[in-house]
């Protein structure tokens, strides 16, 4: 329970009970809690919060606790990253283009002069321009590389060209249909060589799965990464299944706290979930809750379905699924007392959700369910008080609004928290949260909806909470928390902070569940008492 606190000494006397093993003072708190939204020290025992406020407060109170001193650096809750992709496909020569955005020429060369053994797989991740382009299909892929298996994949992800070599190898079949995917045709009704949507993810599974140990080396890396940047927990929605995605996350010994998010990837329609009864041992830092749904594309590739035309194309987008289909899909989830997490991006989508919504339950049983929309770009504003009204929880990536696209200009991040909605920011792309902040305040493709660096910061941490029902437990500063936290390299909230210099910042100590789990080496205990802010590190990028 919240602490109210009119002073910090009503504060240290809400503080749970027990010696701390670890001080942190001499700092800037910046707590995310309202009731005492800056402190300079922290002490922490058992692997939570047991005070927050001034130095001499702290210290008081600190026994044989370690000590550091902060030397007025800047400390936040640890990032939770609400939004991320784990676990690798298979092992191929992936194509180093020059271009994110690729044309047919470029990609001809990269295809033909490809090194490798002569039957192994190329890939690589193409843009708008060669995705959009009718002439690059199979028959195209097949003059380029009519050996080796050929998969280029949309950087969004929702769609993929394959050549008759990777159609071969992956037994595709174009004429058993996939719930929630598709088939591209040419203009003679024959399979092109394009998969959409569940088509494409589905047909991933018939590939041999890389070798735990390749699996698990690439999340000790990522993990790693994460700790430099002070991220403490992700919320994941794996590409692998389930059971094996949890079992390589605790074979790795990643530290984060770790939400694994039901992905299914179902052969035919009612299909039982996948995971749908796994849960995680008791105790440790997993959780495995959440089933998500892609019910849309992105407006990239002209997928995200839309109430009004495309401009240029005349078109609308799809549904991945019917309506019907999509009250199924939550009556389902439902049924399971899970929570429910859809792509949705395009407003006709939306709009579908709503109405799905409103014939399954009413208001006030949605709110305790806090349905997420995974991008929301399309929560316009005359969706938004049903919105409110029925708990809807918006994740949304800030890199998604570097892309400028007139259907993305329209989108709303700080409208939403104008008209009352939970926002969380999740990465979708680049894991770095500061890069990721920097694109929150300056959305190249949306400036009129700017968040400020303490609402990024916010929904980065108690945001990300919130949306996985942790409040009670994590995403601020106060006491009886879990001590999840980081010591940065530059004061990120510092408005003189030049926004281009957020992306280099870098966490100094990151603590999860009160130990430390990185600490620069510049940053050292300190064993004299509190001391004056000394000069800061250049900050560095891990």
């Amino acid at each position: 329970m919240r602490c109210v606190l009119a002073c910090c000494l009503a504060w240290l006397a809400c503080a749970p009970a027990g010696a701390a093993d670890l001080v942190l003072y001499n700092g800037r708190l910046w707590t995310g809690d309202p009731d005492l939204p800056q402190a300079s020290a922290i002490a922490i025992g058992g692997g939570r919060i047991l005070a927050v406020g001034s130095d001499s407060q702290v210290l008081a109170r600190a026994g044989q606790a370690r000590r550091i001193d902060l030397g007025g650096r800047r400390v936040v809750p640890g990032i939770n990253d609400a939004h991320v992709h784990l676990g690798a496909w298979w092992e191929s020569t992936f194509l180093e283009l020059a271009s994110p955005d690729p044309g047919l020429a470029e990609l001809e060369a990269a295809i033909r002069a490809a090194p490798g053994p002569a039957d192994g797989w190329i890939s690589a991740s193409i843009g708008p321009t060669a995705f959009n382009d009718p002439a690059l299909d199979q028959a195209r892929l097949d003059a380029w590389q009519p050996r080796r298996p050929v998969i280029l994949q949309a950087f969004t992800g929702h769609g993929t060209v394959v050549n008759s070599a990777a159609r071969q190898r992956l037994g595709i079949d174009p004429s058993a249909p996939v719930p929630g995917g598709w088939y591209g045709t040419g203009a003679d009704g024959a399979f092109d060589g394009r998969l959409y949507e569940y088509a494409q993810w589905r047909m991933r599974l018939s590939q041999p799965p890389l070798p735990d140990a390749v699996e698990i080396a690439d999340l000790q890396g990522y993990s790693q990464q994460l700790l430099r940047w002070g991220t403490t927990s992700i919320q994941a929605m794996a590409a692998l299944p389930a059971e094996r995605m949890l079992a390589l996350w605790q074979r790795s010994g990643a530290p984060q706290r770790l939400r694994l998010v039901r992905t299914p990837l179902p052969a035919r329609w009612g299909e039982p979930v996948d995971g749908a009864s796994l849960h995680a041992p008791a105790g440790s830092r997993v959780q495995v809750s959440g089933t998500k749904w892609i019910l849309d594309g992105t407006p990239i590739e002209g997928g995200a379905a839309t109430r009004a035309p495309y401009p240029g194309s005349g078109g609308h987008g799809r549904l991945n699924f019917e309506p019907e289909q999509v009250r199924e899909l939550l009556a389902e989830v439902i049924a399971r007392d899970d929570q429910p997490l859809l792509h949705v991006i395009g407003d006709h989508t939306t709009e579908v959700v709503l109405q799905a919504m409103a014939a399954l339950a009413p208001a006030a049983d949605w709110r305790q369910r806090r349905l997420r929309l995974e991008h929301g770009d399309g929560l316009r504003g005359d969706l938004l008080r049903q919105a409110r009204e029925y708990g809807v929880v918006v994740v949304q990536n800030p890199s998604h609004f570097t892309l400028p696209h007139p259907y993305i200009s329209g989108s709303l991040v700080a409208g939403l928290l104008d008209a009352g909605i939970p926002l969380a920011l999740g990465s979708d792309g680049p894991p770095n949260p500061w890069l990721n902040l920097m694109w929150a305040v300056r959305p190249l493709a949306a400036p009129a909806q700017a968040l400020g660096r303490e609402q990024a910061l916010r929904a980065y941490t108690a945001g990300g909470a919130w949306a996985e029902f942790a409040e009670q437990d994590k995403g601020r500063l106060a006491p009886g928390l879990v001590a999840d936290l980081a010591v940065l390299s530059q004061d990120v909230l510092d408005e003189a902070l030049p926004l281009e210099a957020l992306p280099a910042t870098t966490s100094l100590l990151t603590v999860i569940d009160g130990q430390i789990a990185w600490q620069d080496p510049w940053l050292e205990p300190a064993t004299a008492a509190a001391s004056a802010p000394g000069p800061r590190p250049a900050a560095r990028s891990p």
